[in-house]
């Protein structure tokens, strides 16, 4: 059975993760793995290490980010219906509800990719998370906030110009985490780029504070082998392999396509920093697929078409970590 090292950041400091326009009023609902690989490598790349990016993006797999609170963690619903009923409601009125779930707690998702059909009670549904027990005093680990702001401009006969800011705030005990399934000498130097990741920041702002976090890697997280599992849930986003693409049945899984693109933020050359990488479409977390084949995705750069002798490869991983699963809605 599957055992991945937990990497959890903690002490979370406000954080804005962008959407790739220029719009600050709305922070992205999501960490996703290729966003942070695409930092990990960057850290990388600086260090002097950047001669063999591409072979130590291939080396491991990182799932996207997701919330925890104190002990519980939370893992993303399974795409497509949920066999769950609600205690004492009808099925037109919990369904409502249900389709605002988007983690749920690490026990029950057990049982929901083992084909188990789940009983709750309505307090156990708290807007886009399904608790292991009932709590109406939950409160999310996460929650946005919208602060004005001024940008003044340099010149001095201009007015400087109001805008919305969106931080996402983490509450004491609870932040974000992400799995990692790596060889232990690749795992070694992943935990130490995401403590220099920690320290730098992720997102925007990150001169003021925003997006610093500590690291706690001594937990381990193990998946249980499915009986009778007849699907792929990924973990992470995912590009498949043109061999891959063939086994995944797309027409009959149930899954979310993201485009995936944005500036060259991470490059030390300040004159690069302005273009814009080629985008690409990945499968997102809590994709499903009707398939038990192994996948493991792929690597691919996204350098876009400029002729300077500076530009490098812009690397951006797709690379799989998968889960099996039962499921009765493929």
């Amino acid at each position: 059975m599957p055992n991945y090292k937990i990497i959890k950041m903690t002490n979370m400091s406000p954080m804005h993760i962008g959407l790739g326009r220029d719009s600050y009023d709305v922070s992205a609902g999501a960490l996703h793995s290729d966003t942070l690989t695409a930092a990990l490598a960057s850290i990388r790349a600086l260090s002097g290490k950047d001669g063999d990016l591409k072979q130590f993006l291939d080396s491991f797999a990182l799932s996207s980010a997701f919330p925890y609170s104190g002990d519980t963690f939370f893992l993303p619903k399974p795409s497509g219906r949920l066999n769950v009923e609600v205690d004492g409601m009808k099925e037109k009125d919990y369904r409502k509800l249900l389709k605002k779930v988007i983690y749920v707690a690490s026990p029950l998702r057990k049982k929901l990719i083992n084909g188990e059909k789940l009983l709750i009670t309505r307090c156990q549904l708290q807007g886009q998370y399904l608790l292991e027990k009932g709590d109406d005093n939950f409160l999310p680990p996460m929650v946005g906030r919208i602060n004005q702001r001024v940008k003044v401009p340099r010149e001095d006969n201009k007015n400087a110009d109001p805008f919305a800011f969106e931080w996402t705030y983490f509450r004491k005990d609870c932040g974000l985490y992400c799995l990692l399934d790596a060889p232990s000498e690749v795992a070694t130097e992943v935990e130490k780029l995401f403590e220099e990741l920690g320290e730098q920041g992720m997102g925007s702002d990150r001169n003021v504070g925003g997006g610093h976090f500590g690291v706690d890697t001594a937990s381990t997280f193990e998946m249980a082998d499915v009986n009778g599992a007849n699907g792929t849930m990924i973990l992470s986003m995912y590009i498949p392999t043109e061999q891959e693409l063939k086994l995944l049945n797309v027409e009959t899984s149930r899954y979310q396509l993201l485009k995936r693109g944005g500036y060259i933020a991470g490059s030390s050359s300040d004159n690069l920093r302005h273009l814009r990488k080629n985008t690409v479409h990945m499968f997102s977390a809590g994709s499903v697929f009707n398939t038990i084949s192994p996948i493991s995705g792929k690597v691919v750069d996204l350098r876009p078409s400029w002729k300077d002798g500076d530009l490098h490869p812009v690397y951006r991983s797709g690379k799989a970590l998968s889960i099996n699963i039962k499921t009765s809605v493929l």
